[in-house]
C-alpha cells in the first residue's frame, strides 16, 4: 500500500521523508514513481523506489542531461512504461524496468 501526504511517502508501512512535496505518485507493480516538487519546479524531481521503499533511480540517471529543469507531470504508459512531462515541453517515454529512454518528443 502506498500512501503521500506532503513530503512523506509510506510504502508498506515505511515511511520516506522526501525533501520536497509529492505532487503526483503512480504504483506499478514492483516500482513506485513519484514527482515532486514546491513553488519551484526542482530538476531531477522524478524519483523511483521499490515495494521495500528503496531508492532505485533519479530521473537524470535515465535521461542522463546535463542541466536538467524539471519535470511537471507523470502519467503510465503501457505497462512498466513511465511517461514523463518537463517543464520545456519535452514528453519522454522511459522503461522503467530496463531504466532506459524509449523516446522523446518536443512539443513546443
Amino acid at each position: 500500500m502506498v500512501i503521500a501526504k506532503g513530503n512523506v511517502l509510506n510504502i508498506n508501512g515505511k515511511n520516506i521523508e522526501l525533501e520536497y512535496t509529492i505532487i503526483k505518485v503512480l504504483d506499478y507493480s514492483t516500482q513506485v514513481i513519484v514527482l515532486v516538487y514546491d513553488d519551484l519546479i526542482i530538476p531531477n524531481n522524478v524519483i523511483s523506489f521499490d515495494d521495500n521503499g528503496n531508492e532505485l533511480w533519479k530521473i537524470n540517471d535515465i535521461l542522463e542531461i546535463k542541466k536538467p529543469t524539471g519535470n511537471v507531470d507523470i502519467q503510465k504508459g503501457e505497462e512498466g512504461i513511465l511517461v514523463v512531462h518537463s517543464s520545456l515541453g519535452m514528453i519522454y517515454k522511459i522503461d522503467i524496468h530496463k531504466k532506459t529512454l524509449l523516446e522523446k518528443h518536443y512539443l513546443r
